[in-house]
């Protein structure tokens, strides 16, 4: 088994033609590859590069690919607490193939226990875009995204540990414990202080309130489980011109939950304050309707009560953000700044 590369700088030409030979990808060799750095201010957990290759032969491979590795910085830490290298590596080698959304082919995806260096070689996906978290998803990229990931839910909706047991369980009270005890309450404070430009009296009680009870708000939400994306936002998405379905990228919180713990993610914090307030209860409707559609029953009333409390969950994601990681650059700030801000006005409006 090849070694895992602890970063990007760190792949040759002879371990890649170690490991995709050793999958059958490659018929001759790698005798070049050119490293261009990519994804600044973009990827929190991850480092990535681009692969212009040279091969001794004709080969079906293409000319370039993507590499991620883990994080070169303290945010490598988190990852490994919460175990987001594997989580990541068993999406690709595991379930990719079944996954209805649109997402990148993996090449190879591997993570070294050991030392918790990660590898994934990716389809290059060339001439497409980000749309910027900041500004937020369009009215048609939100229902376009609800309708991709409402089909994935359905797809594995009602799935049990006994089925899938090396699949990590996203939401349990164990993991809510986790996440409150290793992850929020050291991160709360530390955001407060960071971010009180963005605070009152009333939204820092709310901050420190949904820590101390953060089981509540992670681990008892009443629908059936299922396989989540768990990062479902519009910096994780990439856009081919003209379409609104987008390529699905970073599955590092995947894991088995509850389906509409990504809706509600991706609502309060990939969406405006205003643009949500608007279409939260159609959004809510046409989930319901994109299941039923696909056999699942799960009742419209039974998905707003669990919604408003994942709505809560999802502020463990801007107090780590805020609070712990190293946000690299202006651009990590100011997602930070904006998941911040949104979480907590969908809070206040949901109240």
């Amino acid at each position: 088994m090849a070694m895992v590369p602890r970063s990007v700088q760190d792949i040759t030409a002879d371990w890649l033609t170690e490991v995709l030979g050793e999958r059958g990808l490659l018929k001759s060799s790698v005798t070049q590859v050119e490293l261009e750095p990519i994804g600044a201010g973009v990827g929190l957990m991850g480092e990535l590069g681009r692969l212009n290759l040279a091969y001794a032969g004709e080969e079906e491979l293409p000319a370039s690919i993507v590499a991620k590795c883990a994080a070169q910085n303290e945010n490598r830490q988190v990852a490994q607490v919460l175990d987001f290298y594997n989580r990541e590596a068993d999406f690709y080698n595991r379930v990719a193939n079944d996954c209805p959304l649109r997402i990148p082919v993996s090449y190879h995806a591997d993570v070294d226990q050991a030392s918790y260096d990660f590898i994934l070689l990716m389809e290059d996906l060339g001439e497409v875009s980000v749309r910027d978290q900041l500004v937020g998803a369009a009215r048609e990229e939100v229902f376009s995204a609800v309708k991709g990931i409402a089909g994935m839910h359905a797809r594995w909706w009602g799935i049990s540990a006994e089925e899938y047991p090396w699949m990590y369980e996203h939401m349990s009270e164990t993991e809510g414990e986790k996440l409150k005890a290793m992850v929020y309450m050291p991160a709360v404070v530390p955001a407060i202080e960071n971010f009180s430009h963005l605070l009152d009296e009333a939204t820092e009680q709310i901050c420190r309130t949904v820590g101390e009870r953060y089981v509540e708000c992670w681990a008892r939400l009443g629908a059936p489980d299922t396989f989540v994306h768990g990062d479902y936002r519009q910096d994780n998405m990439l856009y081919s011109d003209g379409h609104t379905d987008a390529l699905v990228m970073d599955w590092q919180i995947s894991g088995r939950g509850k389906g509409v713990f990504d809706i509600a993610y991706f609502m309060c914090q990939s969406v405006d304050s205003g643009l949500r307030a608007e279409i939260e209860e159609d959004v809510l409707a046409y989930y319901i309707a994109t299941l039923a559609e696909a056999g699942v029953d799960y009742a419209l009333d039974d998905c707003r009560d669990d919604y408003r409390r994942a709505v809560l969950g999802c502020m463990v994601y801007p107090i780590t953000v805020c609070g712990t990681l190293n946000t690299a650059n202006e651009r990590g700030r100011a997602v930070g700044e904006c998941m911040l801000s949104r979480n907590l006005t969908a809070i206040r409006e949901l109240a």
